[in-house]
């Protein structure tokens, strides 16, 4: 059942539902705390500063200094949250120091990615308790990456996975399709705790929950054990990270994080599919350790195979100009594809003359207006660059088709691109 089908299947049940007593619009927190610790969501950081206080907490402060904005996803003070506090900064302080010092030189970008898909910065650290940022982690159940996106679920969001390649493992792309399916969750279920619960259960064992509790409220859901152990944490220990790694410094951890460490600002470059990392590295001099760092779902080392003969990849921008100055050496580079993606590749060359332009992402461009900007559709655009839901980010490389150099020599620039001689003959018929 897809995001879809289930939000249809809420919706038919809210009729139902409407006439019953929602126990989570009657919940009474003194009546609750007693027996699961369970609290009111605090709204200002002066309450959450006093109960931490009246608790014996040693936080101080919320929210941190590198975060200005107001925190989208409630907090709420139980004694779960405080005894996965304890976990973190106690029982498992190195561990937790790893997670840090891994995550930080992360924050900030994909802070940026998760604003960008209209989701809240602070699900950050739900990647820091699914995987501690790591790219390769890796599941019993096979969840995989950062994200640790099941197999369907990637799928699902436009995740390439297969023997060559799998975008789990890539933290930009995982990141985008973490913020998609995040939202779809939330906008499900309408609240961020039950959309978390989704995230770490299932959307279906959660609709079960909220069906069978008649309440949409995850704390009396957990009180009254409609969810799974492991899920009743899972909210209670995201809060619990994002409440240590907003106050680390306040906390007392050091992170040793060193230059190689970090992660730059970054861009797409074109290359052709079939191309051997390794081969890249040799002719740009780029070092192979940086195209594999930032490109960890090519699992062979080879770029995938592409209907249109090439590929994006990401670099560094202080990388790009090499790629820019080796374009003719790249071009004619040694491929590796089987014989039937040769055959492919061949078959759609014979079509006719298909040289590209780029067009490079600027902030606050969108498909509509980079689509008039260089006169071809968006729908022709996406299908090109294989977007995914039409999402883009700055930085970006887009391919559009070139204007053969008669047309060139006759249009000013900006020149309007053509569409291919095949194409332009079924629309003629």
């Amino acid at each position: 059942m897809t995001i879809v089908a289930v939000s249809a299947w809420l919706s038919s049940c809210a009729a139902m539902q409407s006439n019953q007593n929602d126990a989570g619009s009657e919940r009474d927190p003194a009546a609750i705390r007693p027996v699961t610790g369970m609290a009111t969501a605090i709204d200002s950081p002066g309450e959450i500063n006093k109960i931490l206080e009246e608790s014996n907490s040693v936080l101080s402060e919320l929210p941190p200094e590198h975060e200005k904005v107001p925190l989208q996803i409630p907090i709420e003070i139980n004694r779960r949250v405080q005894m996965w506090i304890k976990y973190f900064t106690e029982r498992e302080r190195k561990m937790t120091t790893r997670y840090l010092e891994r995550g930080e030189p992360l924050r900030p970008h994909i802070e940026a990615i998760l604003r960008d898909g209209e989701v809240p910065t602070e699900l950050y650290y739900l990647a820091m308790i699914e995987s501690g940022f790591v790219t390769s982690a890796k599941s019993r159940a096979k969840a995989v990456g950062v994200w640790q996106f099941m197999p369907g679920t990637g799928r699902n969001y436009r995740m390439a996975i297969n023997d060559r390649q799998d975008e789990r493992r890539n933290w930009i792309k995982a990141t985008e399709a973490a913020a998609n399916y995040l939202k779809d969750l939330n906008n499900v279920f309408g609240n961020w705790y039950l959309a978390l619960a989704a995230y770490n259960s299932g959307e279906h064992r959660i609709v079960r929950a909220v069906m069978k509790g008649k309440t949409r409220d995850f704390w009396v859901l957990a009180e009254r054990g409609f969810l799974p152990q492991e899920t009743m944490d899972y909210v209670p220990k995201f809060l619990a990270a994002q409440i240590v790694g907003r106050n680390y410094k306040r906390l007392g951890f050091e992170l040793n994080i060193g230059p190689e460490d970090q992660w730059e600002a970054w861009e797409t470059v074109n290359v052709p599919s079939g191309a051997r990392l390794a081969d890249l590295a040799k002719i740009t001099g780029v070092n192979l350790e940086t195209l594999q760092r930032w490109n960890r779902d090519l699992t062979k080392g080879v770029t995938p195979f592409s209907k249109i003969g090439t590929v994006d990849i990401y670099l560094p921008k202080v990388e790009v100009a090499k790629f820019e100055g080796a374009k003719e050496k790249i071009a004619q580079m040694k491929l590796y594809h089987s014989k039937k993606e040769r055959m492919q590749l061949a078959s759609r060359a014979s079509d006719g003359d298909h040289s590209y332009d780029f067009y490079v992402v600027r902030r606050g461009d969108n498909l509509g207006t980079i689509s008039k900007q260089i006169g071809i559709s968006a729908r022709t655009l996406m299908k090109i660059n294989g977007l995914r839901k039409g999402r883009i980010h700055p930085g970006q490389r887009l391919k559009f088709y070139a204007p053969p150099p008669a047309a060139a020599e006759q249009t000013p620039a900006p020149a309007r691109a053509r569409e291919p001689a095949s194409k332009k003959k079924k629309k003629t018929k």
